[in-house]
């Protein structure tokens, strides 16, 4: 289990998901600016409207479809700034079984995200 301050576990987390996120942006033909991740207590991720990407360094201790699925929802604000219907279509359409790994989310994080 990584520890919240063990600064080589943060490095070691910082390279999968850089690489997370830039084989799923690759995959989707999605671009980005920049990626920026850090601790953060009640945020797993988020996407700003220059389109930087920010990530909680603790989502690698999800299963990986589960962390993967926190990228693809911060991609998915790379199209659509909101979480409007557009969004969650485009949600879908990187990801079919969203629903599954949001709820999983809601129901686990707290148990990684310390």
């Amino acid at each position: 289990m990584l520890s919240r301050n063990d600064k080589p576990n943060r490095e070691y987390a910082r390279r999968i998901i850089e690489n997370a996120v830039e084989a799923l942006a690759g995959v989707h033909g999605l671009s980005y600016n920049r990626i920026a991740v850090r601790n953060q207590k009640t945020r797993l991720g988020s996407c700003s409207s220059k389109k930087n990407l920010n990530f909680n360094w603790q989502i690698v201790k999800f299963p990986e479809e589960h962390m993967k699925y926190v990228i693809k929802h911060e991609l998915a604000h790379l199209v659509h700034q909101n979480h409007s219907k557009h969004f969650w279509d485009y949600v879908m359409m990187l990801d079919p079984d969203f629903k599954i790994h949001r709820r999983w989310i809601k129901e686990n994080y707290r148990k990684f995200i310390k």
